[in-house]
């Protein structure tokens, strides 16, 4: 495996070609480095050419490739990313100028070093100082007062990174004379870290250089593209995204329809008012929007190299700047070059709540985190346990983006009305509380708190939902059964919205019938935590959960293994988004079937999920050796909504289970004797089952109801074999 590729373009450097290629082949002999020089003929018109072929010829790790035309330095340094075939690549000129010993340097340094890329500045030991030098050190100053820099070298480019650093760097929206003159301002517009590593620089002993004493021609154009740069990477600067340089290259199967008439100028005011009512998400989660409403329609194939693409970017950045992942990695011996697949993914052990709660600060933070973009991140604490995380501003802008594309799924499009069932201002300061009403009346939504919904207020809530006409309702799945039942007893509902959105809880599939029979509605399911915001989404086919997979890699596990279609494993997810607090192999907590692996209707490329069957702490473990999810008391209770209102069930001990039941008129001692032998039959007959009656199961403040919960300690992934 070569180790190293050191890239030299070269044109009209007939009489320096063999020195250049002969030093680096030493420098890798001394330091017992597997390199390859890649030397790129820049359409010359001397003997080039030839001696690159004939230096080829002579050494096995010496190549010449040739273009036909002339491409300028930035052309020579992308054809030989390209072609390369290196983990590492270094840039250098073939004017020997930066001598090819300090090479050496560069690489040492990567090895040492946190930093995305090292730039080899050029020391002003021995350097003449002509009229060029003060030309480059004023276009220096130039640069860095433009783009909010300290570089000592901008213009550098005897640089060594990744070959994807590099091939990102080098990706740009503009055309530019000389865009070698903008890859430091590229690299930090782009979000990499940059290590300077003073270097020799020496004088051009054979051959001319090209740039005159006083080029005017050549200022001219420079200043063209510092006016071009300026717009890229400072105006346009938090537009660069992966996705987008994706899909430039990987057309999607179909393109999405645009906004018209005056939903287009609703959508394009919101935006533009958004620094009145967003309070972290910027302007720029309407370019994601766009981008993802593209990127839904890519092949599963293109999307799953999207996702590769996006992984190994997220763990070099983990290796190279976050503790945790770092010392992990060394302790199995591995390196991001072992991380180039999803298959690749399960060489890294899972990360629990535990130890994200024991490394939190400052272990799993990047050493790039910015605080004031950063947002923390509190679960509810549904299952007794609330936890705390960070998210960063861009994973948040990708979150609503996420958000927005999964409600236009459903047939609701901007501007159309809304009502939420949820908790709209829990945990909010004040100003973000008056953020929130702001973009919930550019939403045309509202609030109806899912917590305070009871028998004695319905009515009204009732009359706001009705009076508001609602396209689309979301909200929490027991707020919706709840509304059902209660419009179902009144005979009365008057709520017609096109769709309803419910997550947070598992729906079963009659309570599903109940809700779209009694609003005369379509329902579409959303899997969602609070650590990650909307996971996975149903979409118009209703065939299992699409993954939002340009933000998340999904695993479902059983035994460590992947789980076989239609079996129930554990969701393990890994976040490509977060470079704040990386999340790789997350365990959720959550539990789904296993889907088969086969095209949506609806033309969409994203992995799909099957039912979600509920948090892996509402496993209830058999006498008999069973264990049965959530999801399964949701079914047997459903032949018994004659007798019961609501029901939990809680695990206190391996052989004991207390059953507590809001019962009805109906409810009758043989009714219970038939609930406990029906249990017994599926937990075996030595389990102690006591059914407690209560008048009510209260609600969490986040407005969720837990119907099964296991107070026993036990990993899944090690299910069947507890004790």
């Amino acid at each position: 495996m070569i180790q190293l590729s050191v890239i030299a373009p070269c044109y009209n450097e007939e009489n320096n070609m063999r020195q250049l290629a002969e030093r680096l082949l030493m420098l890798f002999e001394k330091h017992s480095i597997s390199g390859e020089v890649v030397l790129i003929n820049d359409a010359s018109t001397d003997r080039t050419q030839e001696i690159g072929d004939r230096l080829a010829a002579e050494h096995r790790n010496v190549r010449c490739i040739r273009h036909d035309v002339n491409r300028g330095i930035a052309g020579g340094w992308a054809t030989g990313v390209e072609t390369a075939k290196g983990q590492l690549l270094c840039f250098i000129d073939a004017d020997l100028q930066n001598p090819p010993e300090e090479v050496w340097r560069l690489y040492r340094e990567m090895q040492w070093s946190n930093a995305d890329i090292i730039q080899g500045t050029r020391s002003s030991i021995g350097r003449m100082r002509d009229s060029r030098y003060f030309l480059s050190r004023t276009l220096n100053g130039i640069l860095n007062l433009l783009f909010n820099m300290k570089a000592v070298d901008n213009k550098s480019g005897f640089v060594i990174a990744h070959r994807e650093v590099l091939q990102d760097i080098l990706a740009s929206h503009a055309r530019y004379h000389y865009y070698n003159t903008f890859i430091r301002v590229a690299a930090a517009a782009k979000g990499y870290s940059v290590k300077e590593v003073e270097t020799l620089f020496q004088e051009r002993k054979v051959g001319k250089s090209y740039i005159k004493k006083f080029p005017m021609k050549l200022i001219a154009q420079v200043i063209e593209d510092c006016i071009r740069a300026f717009l890229e990477f400072r105006i346009r600067s938090q537009r660069h995204d992966l996705l987008e340089q994706f899909l430039a290259s990987h057309t999607p199967a179909r393109k999405p329809p645009a906004y018209r008439g005056w939903r287009k100028l609703w959508y394009e005011l919101y935006f533009l008012t958004m620094p009145l009512h967003a309070w972290m998400i910027t302007r720029r989660a309407k370019f994601y929007h766009q981008l993802l409403c593209s990127s839904q329609y890519l092949s599963p194939q293109d999307m799953r190299e999207l996702q590769e693409l996006k992984l190994r970017r997220l763990i070099r950045h983990a290796y190279r700047h976050v503790p945790y992942y770092r010392q992990m990695m060394e302790n199995l011996g591995l390196e991001p070059k072992d991380i180039v697949s999803l298959d690749d993914l399960r060489k890294l052990p899972m990360l629990s709540k535990k130890q994200l709660r024991e490394n939190l600060y400052f272990d799993l933070f990047s050493g790039t985190h910015i605080k004031k973009e950063m947002v923390r991140i509190c679960t509810s604490g549904s299952t007794g346990e609330p936890l705390v995380t960070y998210a960063e501003r861009r994973q948040l802008e990708m979150r609503w983006a996420s958000t927005l594309r999964a409600y236009e799924w459903t047939g609701w499009k901007f501007g159309d009305s809304q009502v939420r069932l949820w908790h709209q201002t829990i945990g909010m300061s004040f100003s973000q509380v008056v953020r929130e009403k702001t973009d919930a009346w550019f939403m045309n939504r509202i609030f109806i708190p899912a917590y305070e919904i009871r028998e004695d207020n319905i009515e009204d809530f009732l009359r706001r939902i009705r009076r508001h006409r609602p396209v689309l309702m979301d909200g929490y799945a027991e707020s919706f059964n709840f509304l059902a039942h209660y419009s179902q007893q009144a005979k009365k509902s008057g709520i017609r919205p096109k769709a309803i959105m419910s997550s947070a809880q598992v729906m079963p599939d009659h309570v599903r019938a109940k809700i779209q029979s009694t609003f005369s509605t379509e329902v579409f399911d959303k899997y969602g935590s609070r650590e990650f915001s909307g996971i996975a989404y149903e979409c118009e086919a209703h065939d299992g959960h699409h993954v939002m997979a340009e933000s998340y890699i999904v695993e479902v596990l059983v035994d460590n293994r992947p789980a076989k279609p239609g079996e129930i494993g554990e969701i393990v997810i890994t976040d490509l988004n977060n470079f704040s607090v990386p999340l790789i192999r997350y365990r959720i907590g959550d539990l789904t079937t296993m889907m088969e692996d086969r095209p949506c209707a609806c033309g969409r490329g994203m992995p799909k999920l099957g039912r979600i069957e509920g948090r892996a702490q509402a496993i209830i473990l058999g006498a008999n050796g069973a264990w049965l999810p959530g999801t399964f008391f949701s079914h047997y209770f459903k032949e018994y909504e004659f007798a019961l209102r609501q029901y939990q069930i809680m695990q206190t001990g391996r052989n004991s289970l207390t059953v507590k039941i809001i019962k009805n008129e109906s409810f009758s001692a043989e009714v219970q004797q038939e609930i406990l032998l029906g249990l017994r039959k599926f937990l075996g007959e030595t389990m102690n089952i006591d059914i407690e009656f209560v008048d009510s199961i209260p609600m969490v403040k986040t407005g969720k109801r837990t119907s099964v919960i296991s107070l026993v300690d036990y990993d899944f992934q090690n299910v069947s074999g507890t004790p």
